[in-house]
């Protein structure tokens, strides 16, 4: 079937139009659970608002950065559209002109960045970034948009400076009177490292007094640093990135996907959160894994959400009677905001109270053999946009908590796939509690030290299945594994090298002991397992009934070899 639709998709105009309609409809709307309950703004709306001030010569600057300025941002090699030109696999003098640009906070300077239903990956990126709060849609004049665009553009009748490919020269475009055009070649990244800094010179020479004057810019990625430039030397003009959606007005050809009405982006009303705000703080921990501390920091700040701060939580390291002091080099100690240092060894739940200290409005905290993929956050800060809970990295599913971890009838969801009784999940799945990394509100880590002093007297364990127990009984949040589609979201990428090494508390058949002590009193206390269905219930016996087939074997075999021998 799925073939069937795909084929209809490519070959029908009729269904690829009505399915586009359909999808954007279904994505940009209320029926989409990540937007419900969330304020947002659509893209219609947007262009109104700034074709307006335009109109009204309020000035104001506008840049727009989106997937191709990030990838030449992080070093990723990207080609245009046009294939003019291909950026380098490595941060070019561009590449760190466009992050420097992106650090202007004034009133009157707007920042316009990919959206969440374009780009996820990228709207995280930039929003996690930027800290002015002016942000819009980089594809403002486009997709929806773009049918409307050229009409309300030509509305437009003032004196202006363009800044375009030189294909543009002598072209009309619209109703403007294009008062001097200041050239760009194909090559963008060759352009801004031999001739950008000349141009920009000279604009500035020639328009260093102007007042209220337009400034046309459609320079693809250079864009943004132009704009820069030209604002903090002259604020008093209005300079604004229209980029392709001037492109008709002197190329022959279609460059973009969207100037056909009736394409997927080309139909498409995008929304962006107005109520968006990605504060986390990481807690990472110091015990006696310092060789992966560094592995960590960099996972960590190549989030595609940066966190607002880096908290360690540094625990002593018994030897008898005292205690061994960690020291972190020194390029390694400035990555965090704050390091805490107990006297004396304070187990796995210290880092939770350190937890408290952090400035955000969520925290996620990983154990110390954790490196998670780079959309880690993002993925956990997604699903809480549909649904507070608490989030982590490999949940368990057990069909009998009394017997936890000794049960072989638990299941574990998350980065570690090995079915059927561990398994990565396609979709968010509820489960008991959670490890390896907890991502949640902070005021909600205030429901883990009520009541909790037995648990907390165990030490070492416990401390991942009272927050789950916790959270529900006092502030009625489940615990879940968000999904992880492909190892781009994983909680871990290396689980299986370093869980497993001899530092691993769950390899301590004592911890295990107590693990299971807690898990007992904790059902005695109204913990109750989110799961238990037939299928399962049949593995269980399953597992048992085939336990007992070898321990019998076994047993006969040891009668034969007695028989045997006698």
């Amino acid at each position: 079937m799925r073939q069937v639709i795909k084929k209809l998709y490519k070959n029908n105009r009729i269904f690829h139009i009505l399915v586009n309609k359909i999808y954007n409809f279904y994505l940009t709307s209320r029926l989409n659970p990540y937007i419900r309950g969330h304020k947002v703004k659509h893209l219609n709306k947007e262009m109104d608002f700034f074709l307006n001030k335009i109109l009204k010569n309020e000035n104001f600057s506008l840049a727009r950065n989106a997937d191709g300025e990030r990838a030449i941002m992080l070093g990723i090699s990207v080609e245009s559209q046009e294939k003019k030109w291909t950026s380098p696999s490595f941060i070019s003098k561009l590449g760190k002109d466009i992050l420097d640009s992106l650090n202007v906070v004034d009133k009157r300077f707007y920042y316009a960045i990919s959206c969440p239903c374009c780009d996820k990956e990228a709207y995280f990126w930039y929003a996690s970034r930027i800290e002015n709060n002016n942000k819009t849609f980089a594809n403002i004049w486009i997709n929806a948009n773009f049918v409307h665009f050229k009409k309300k553009f030509e509305k437009i009748k003032r004196d202006c400076v363009l800044i375009a490919n030189y294909r543009a020269r002598g072209a009309k475009i619209g109703k403007l009177n294009i008062i001097k055009h200041y050239e760009i070649d194909d090559d963008c990244i060759s352009f801004w490292d031999n001739k950008a800094n000349q141009m920009l010179e000279s604009i500035k020479k020639d328009f260093r007094d102007s007042k209220d004057l337009l400034f046309v810019v459609s320079a693809g990625p250079m864009s943004s640093p132009i704009i820069k430039s030209l604002f903090l030397a002259n604020p008093n003009n209005t300079y604004v990135d229209f980029g392709s959606s001037i492109d008709s007005y002197y190329l022959d050809v279609q460059t973009r996907p969207y100037q056909d009405k009736y394409s997927l982006f080309g139909s498409r009303n995008c929304y962006m959160y107005m109520d968006f705000n990605p504060s986390v703080s990481v807690v990472l921990t110091l015990y006696k894994r310092g060789d992966l501390l560094a592995k960590q920091v960099d996972s960590i700040l190549r989030q595609s959400l940066k966190p607002k701060e880096l908290i360690l939580f540094i625990d002593s390291i018994s030897s008898g009677k005292e205690f061994i002091e960690q020291v972190l080099p020194k390029e390694l100690e400035n990555k965090f905001s704050q390091i805490i240092r107990p006297k004396y060894n304070v187990g796995v739940w210290g880092r939770f109270a350190g937890g408290l200290l952090a400035k955000s409005d969520y925290i996620c905290f990983f154990d110390d053999d954790t490196i998670p993929a780079h959309r880690w956050l993002e993925n956990c800060f997604t699903e809480s946009l549909m649904r507070e809970g608490l989030y982590g990295g490999i949940g368990i599913l057990s069909n009998d908590l009394n017997k936890y971890p000794f049960d072989l009838a638990h299941r574990t969801i998350g980065w570690n796939n090995n079915p059927p009784f561990a398994i990565n999940n396609k979709k968010t799945i509820q489960v008991d509690f959670v490890g390896h990394s907890w991502f949640l509100k902070k005021d909600y880590l205030g429901a883990m030290w009520i009541n909790s002093n037995e648990f907390y007297a165990l030490h070492n364990v416990a401390e991942d299945a009272y927050l789950s127990f916790a959270l529900k009984k006092y502030c009625n949040i489940d615990t879940f594994v968000p999904p992880h589609k492909n190892i781009d979201f994983f909680s871990s990428v290396s689980g299986l090298e370093y869980g497993k090494d001899e530092e691993s508390i769950s390899r301590n058949n004592d911890n295990l002991i107590k693990m299971n002590k807690a898990l007992r009193l904790l059902k005695q206390k109204g913990m109750n397992e989110v799961s238990f269905n037939l299928k399962w219930f049949i593995l269980s016996l399953s597992n048992r009934a085939l336990k007992a087939v070898v321990k019998d074997k076994i047993k006969l075999q040891k009668i034969k070899n007695i028989v045997k021998k006698s």
